[in-house]
């Protein structure tokens, strides 16, 4: 089974994940996440736009495809 992580917005099989508590609640984060927290601001960065291209992508990605242009 697949869960959601709500730090890198993408979906992992559930033992690559681990239920974190937050002031909301308990939350679904991925052991990649989790690990990049432990390193370097600028490693952290370099994480987190990664993450944010990839995003970027999908959603382009998504728009063509609702345009027809794919």
């Amino acid at each position: 089974m697949e869960r959601y992580c709500y730090h890198c917005g993408r979906s992992h099989p559930e033992e690559e994940m681990r239920l974190i508590q937050t002031k909301g609640g308990a939350r679904w984060r991925c052991i990649k996440s989790i690990e990049a927290t432990k390193k370097s601001v600028a490693e952290r960065d370099a994480f987190g736009k990664k993450v944010t291209a990839a995003n970027a992508e999908l959603s382009s990605y998504r728009m063509k495809i609702r345009a027809g242009t794919l």
